[in-house]
């Protein structure tokens, strides 16, 4: 009887990028997205985001979704603010702040953050919180799915229905956040985990080649937002 094999899932550039690397860049841009006054520099800031966006699979309907309520701040910021230029500036550093997280996050495996946090020698219990706040991004971003799917087959449909968000949404979601944070707990406690214990690790990261083009590419782009910025 013939076996098939699953392939294996699809693994972006980023995905081989030191998580130090990554996390830094994270929130440089997110500091960097605060302090730009120019619509230029802002453009070029998310036109970037956007170009390591394309490295992730993003659902259709999850990217319809966020086009349109996008659509929806700039009309009513420009509708309130009697500045069309201002509401689309609005909008670009509403993008460039909601960004870089959890793009960088969904490329970055666990297992390497891990073991990014070890060779830099940081303390164990360190070492786990910035694992779970890490990891934090992409699954709520997966029970938000799950929850809104399942208000879709009770045949609520809570874009029509804003009124629903709080007990349809934000409530079931709060009740996974605290079961996951149970599940962490025993799991650790089962397995006799302890932060003082000494660990080994077989796979230490370290900086490699594409880390080095990766920084070289990422700093041509933050000049060429500074001098947008700054130098024009």
């Amino acid at each position: 009887m013939p076996t098939f094999k699953r392939s294996p899932p699809r693994r972006s550039f980023l995905h081989l990028i030191n998580p130090f690397l990554k996390m830094g860049l994270s929130f440089g841009l997110i500091s960097l997205a605060l302090f730009l006054k120019h619509i230029a520099a802002m453009a070029t800031l998310v036109g970037g985001l956007l170009l390591l966006l394309s490295q992730i699979r993003v659902r259709l309907w999850l990217l319809l979704y966020g086009l349109l309520m996008l659509a929806v701040f700039t009309v009513s910021s420009g509708w309130l603010l009697g500045d069309w230029p201002k509401a689309a500036f609005s909008t670009l550093r509403l993008l460039a702040i909601l960004l870089p997280t959890p793009i960088l996050a969904l490329t970055t495996p666990p297992t390497d953050l891990i073991r990014a946090l070890q060779a830099a020698r940081f303390p164990s219990f360190l070492t786990l919180s910035l694992m779970l706040i890490w990891r934090f991004f992409p699954l709520m971003q997966q029970e938000v799915q799950r929850i809104w799917e399942a208000n879709q087959l009770r045949g609520i449909n809570l874009s029509r229905r804003p009124e629903k968000l709080f007990s349809g949404l934000i409530t079931p979601l709060v009740f996974q956040m605290v079961a996951y944070a149970d599940d962490v707990t025993i799991g650790l406690q089962t397995r006799g985990y302890s932060p003082t214990a000494p660990r080994s690790n077989s796979q230490p990261s370290r900086w490699r080649m594409v880390d080095t083009y990766f920084c070289f590419g990422a700093l041509l782009w933050l000049s060429l937002i500074g001098y947008l910025e700054w130098g024009g």
